[in-house]
């Protein structure tokens, strides 16, 4: 509204006059600068545009290749109000950043994403006006949260391989986001979410542009705030132990000690066993579970088993910004200019985690059990005695001398004393600047030039907070603090750490009491923050991109030829730093501070573990990567009705990966007036990444599926040696129009040979501990997969131990599986006039009909046996979650001066592979066996918005309502650690949203 024309979901008759990628006709009002109907764009050829897919002028959103275009009016109708829920409203892509909570997101919360066809994020190429987006650094993916949505005019997406146009990482699509031309006037918006347990959510943006003689500026800024949402806000998150034990450890305070005493005749030894607070029921009390750790051969062990996730948040605090100008000038009949400068930032200031991370290690190196020891001085081993033994028992008998900490963590069921919900903390950062320059040269009348540069700068700072284990032990025996001098414990500014739970006076985020608090034992903020250091990196990538495109017109045997060919340079710098010395593995090696001699000998059991008690360290990186490439297309009309494209790109990437040639080929042909016909056959290829040639690693968490959900540090290394991976696409189509109605269907492959992928830790796991799911199964420590294995103590021996005794795993970037991978695309659009009610109405679909993996075999190991990934979550595999189908629909309803939008969202449900050939998915030493999200349930969710066109005193004011997930529907069960899929489902619930946009 506000004076345009309004288009729907996927309708292909959609065009927009405006500049995409290399070539462009400048409207002369904004007003021009909106979707056409076909035989608009027909009638005037001269003032198409080049669509995402070729650099060849005049292409036709239903011409070969499988495009769609989403105008700036179709996307306000539906209430899109950020580049993520356009992105999940695409039945054609997959698993998608930006919504999923910190353990679908991993390292990458904060960060948007596209992933067409399921391939992977990092796998469809992103644009913005026509040249390459910010990445998150390292990862060669796309941030698409940093993009302003308040400026764009519209978003093309091209479903198929398209290296050949773009270059690397367009193996799977591109998405082109385009920003307005020849904007004149001052617009205001912004729109306020109510949601149900947080803080709400809203948006403001503020767009400016100016005719200055024959160049036009445009310069907005935009903000975007989102409220934490904690876990506790959704009751489908709380599922008990016995349902889904994926969220709780025995990793847990209150621990389990083993006290030792004096006994007369004997001396000193162990006079006991027991779970802290066991006497007055802390355990749950607090909210835990009084279980049993199995051990083979034994007595299982008493647990207190905990659930981090009430401490946790289904949506983190986040805000983000960006400041976007944009200037267009004719400098002669022939010759026209653009630059365009974006700066975005993303902030997550308050993450929320699990109170603390479960040790995997301490002074001694690997291991969880009895790594740390509290000797009777610490102030609250008095109450701990007390608490946990009965009278009369050995350990309240004999004079007490220190407990062996068998199973804990500092923080659990109390939380973290710092937070006010009893989290951990954390943080993650996005910045970026993108600054671009292009000249439009016309040669001739038939032919054209552009030049352009582009530079991109993308940083990113990410850490949480873990425990320094050397500080750790210091602070359980008196001596811990910054300003501790002196050998007496407790005294001279040294501080105690009490790990005991009587120091915690309740479980903050349940708002349970502890029955176990003594008022005076707390830890206090001077000795958490001497415990406690930010473990993480600061990551920053540039991009220096040249490109020089010729396109024009000729002829040849009589027929018309379009053409195009060019070279672009790529320089990509990418550099990472630890964030402070315990997070450099070069500063801090060894797990007692300024001890070296884990270096020393690479086969003893003294291992460079650094110097936290879960996480990993970051070394310093500085990589570089130069890829040269030209390429060319041409296209002609056989005979009329009938028009063939060819593309061709050469792309050098030096060094070990060298160099790739990748064709293409594409038809259309018009059979009739209402039928075409199209498809296209290609190779398209996608170059590793300087991060992945390199050898520097990187640290992270998994919760592995053998060991019970335990989650287990992980280290990753690059590969010098990786070659391009390649796939061969082909896509056959056919589009029927007539009157108002509009139909395609499209066949789609994608066939990849030497697919980037890391070794899979969970086929690592499995192969060390098999014949288990909860961790108690005897290692196989004559595995050759030992050797991706870190162990306790430092090593295997065959019928002690177990498969919680992995401390670390170990993995690389190498060429995985070949995988095949087909679908069909489904769009059906019907428009018409219904008196004085404009409809319009449609739907998209995608089905996959098969996602198939090869072996996974390297150095002569078989990691895992082939498989379908279709219709299944892929938990614990590549490539995560595929619903074999997904669809949107819509109905729009406009009788001036109202437009009223219904649209609903489909994604399929799947089965847990995890649970193929089982009787139960997950067993539990206490409850037995659940099948719990067995198998994951569709997710069909509807949403409703409508706007009110008005014009008060000279200003165009529109006014905003929409409610989305209509009808409340919960996402469905899910065996992960929230009991839910955010792939499938989201956790926000009904919402309501207000907004109103101003322009003058």
């Amino acid at each position: 509204m506000i004076g345009k024309s309004h288009f729907m979901v996927g309708t292909a008759c959609a065009f927009a006059l405006a500049p995409a990628a290399m070539a462009q006709t400048v409207p002369d009002s904004d007003a021009q600068n909106q979707p056409e109907l076909a035989e608009q764009v027909e009638s005037q050829p001269d003032a198409t545009i080049v669509v995402t897919g070729s650099y060849i002028r005049g292409q036709r959103e239903d011409g070969a290749q499988p495009v769609d275009v989403f105008g700036q009016e179709e996307l306000e109708a539906r209430g899109i109000d950020s580049p993520l829920e356009f992105i999940k409203s695409l039945p054609s892509v997959g698993p998608v950043l930006g919504d999923s909570n910190q353990y679908g997101a991993g390292a990458s919360q904060g960060v948007g994403s596209i992933n067409l066809r399921s391939l992977g994020r990092e796998r469809t190429l992103v644009l913005f006006n026509g040249r390459r987006f910010a990445t998150e650094p390292g990862d060669g993916a796309a941030d698409t949260n940093l993009i302003p949505l308040f400026a764009l005019d519209r978003i093309e997406v091209l479903k198929d391989g398209a290296a050949s146009t773009y270059g690397s990482d367009a193996i799977a699509g591109v998405a082109n986001f385009v920003t307005r031309r020849d904007f004149d006037g001052i617009e205001i918006a912004g729109d306020y979410e109510f949601v149900d347990g947080s803080d709400d959510n809203y948006r403001v943006s503020a767009l400016a542009g100016f005719d200055i003689g024959t160049a036009n500026l445009m310069i907005g800024a935009g903000w975007q705030h989102r409220s934490e949402l904690p876990t506790t806000a959704r009751d489908f998150t709380q599922v008990p132990y016995a349902d889904n034990p994926t969220g709780f450890s025995f990793l847990s305070n209150p621990g389990l000690y083993a006290p030792l005493g004096v006994i007369p005749g004997v001396g000193v030894t162990t006079v006991g066993l027991g779970v802290d607070g066991a006497q007055v029921d802390a355990c749950e009390s607090l909210g835990g579970i009084d279980g049993a750790f199995p051990r083979p051969g034994a007595t299982p062990l008493p647990v207190c088993r905990y659930s981090y996730i009430p401490f946790a948040n289904l949506i983190e605090e986040e805000d983000r910004y960006q400041i976007y100008g944009q200037l267009t000038a004719d400098l002669s009949d022939r010759v026209s200019f653009t630059a365009e400068a974006l700066y975005s930032h993303t902030e997550l200031k308050e993450l929320g985690y699990s109170p603390s991370y479960p040790p995997t290690q301490g002074p001694n190196g690997p291991g969880s059990a009895s790594a740390f020891t509290v000797p009777a001085s610490n102030p609250g081993y008095a109450a701990f005695l007390e608490q946990t033994f009965a009278p009369g028992t050995p350990p309240r008998l004999f004079t007490p001398v220190l407990s062996s900490i068998v199973l804990f963590r500092p923080f659990a069921l109390g939380g973290n004393p710092l937070d006010p919900r009893g989290a951990g903390q954390g943080q993650a950062v996005n910045d970026a600047w993108r600054v671009s320059g292009s000249f439009d040269i016309e040669l001739s009348d038939a032919l054209s030039l552009q030049t352009s540069g582009t530079y991109i700068s993308s940083s990113r700072l990410a850490f949480s907070n873990d425990f320094v284990s050397d500080r750790l032990q210091r602070a359980l025996n008196g001596f811990g603090g910054d300003d501790c001098t002196g050998t007496t414990p407790g005294a001279n500014g040294c501080l105690y750490f009490n790990p005991f739970i009587n120091s915690a006076p309740g479980n903050p985020a349940l708002g349970f009491s502890n029955p176990a608090y003594v008022p005076g034992n707390e830890n206090s903020q001077a000795v958490i923050d001497y415990l406690t250091r930010p473990s993480g990196t600061q990551a920053t990538e540039e991009q220096y991109i040249v490109d020089a495109v010729f396109s024009g017109q000729s002829t040849l045997f009589g027929a018309s030829l379009g053409y195009a060919f060019g070279a672009q340079y790529r320089k990509t710098d990418f550099a990472t730093d630890p964030l402070n010395r315990f997070s450099d593995p070069q500063a801090y090696p060894c797990a007692i501070d300024g001890d070296r001699s884990c270096l020393d000998d690479p086969n003893d059991t003294n291992f460079p573990v650094g110097a936290f008690t879960f996480l990993g360290q970051y070394p310093r990186a500085r990589l570089s990567q130069d890829v040269y490439a030209i390429f060319g297309e041409a296209q002609m009309e056989v005979f009329d009705g009938f028009e063939v494209t060819g593309a061709i790109r050469y792309e050098d990437y030096g060094g070990e990966v060298g160099s790739t040639v990748n064709p293409k080929l594409s038809a259309r042909w018009q059979v009739s007036d209402f039928l075409a016909l199209r498809g296209s056959v290609g190779d398209t290829f996608r170059g590793p990444l300087p991060a992945d040639l390199g050898t520097a690693g990187v640290s992270g968490v998994a919760g592995i599926d053998v060991l019970g959900g335990a989650f287990k540090a992980t280290d990753s290394v690059g590969n010098p040696a990786l070659s391009p991976e390649t796939a061969f696409t082909y896509n056959i189509g056919a589009i029927v129009e007539f009157g108002g109605f509009n139909f395609s269907v499209d066949y789609w492959t994608y066939e990849f040979e030497g697919r980037f992928t890391l070794l899979p830790v969970q086929a690592i796991a499995a192969n060390v501990a098999p014949g288990g799911l909860d961790g108690t199964q005897l290692a196989n420590c004559s595995s050759p997969f030992t050797e991706y294995v870190v162990f306790a103590g430092g090593t295997c021996e065959q019928g002690t131990t177990i498969g919680n005794d992995i401390s670390r795993i170990q993995t690389q970037t190498v060429n995985g599986p070949d995988v095949t991978t087909s679908g069909l695309d489904f769009s059906l659009n019907y428009r018409t006039d219904l008196g004085p009610v404009l409809l319009n109405a449609g739907a998209n679909a995608t089905y996959t009909l098969e996602y198939e993996f090869s072996d996974f075999q390297f150095n002569d190991l078989l990691f895992s046996e082939g498989y379908d990934a279709a219709g299944f979550s892929n938990y614990d595999r590549a490539p995560g979650t595929v619903s074999e189908w997904r669809a949107s629909g819509y109905v729009n309803l406009q009788f001036e001066p109202v437009s009223l939008t219904w649209s609903s969202n489909y994604i399929g449900g799947v089965d847990d592979n995890r649970c193929e050939g089982l009787e139960f998915c997950a067993v539990t030493p206490e409850f037995g066996g659940t099948n719990f999200g067995r198998t994951i349930d569709d997710f069909f969710v509807h949403d409703i918005f409508a706007t009110i066109d008005l014009r008060l005193a000279g200003v165009e004011a529109e006014l905003q309502a929409g409610v989305e997930n209509l009808f409340d529907t919960d996402p469905p069960e899910a065996r992960l650690e929230y009991s839910y899929d955010p792939f499938i489902g989201t956790a926000k619930g009904r919402t309501f949203t207000v907004g109103t946009k101003l322009r003058f």
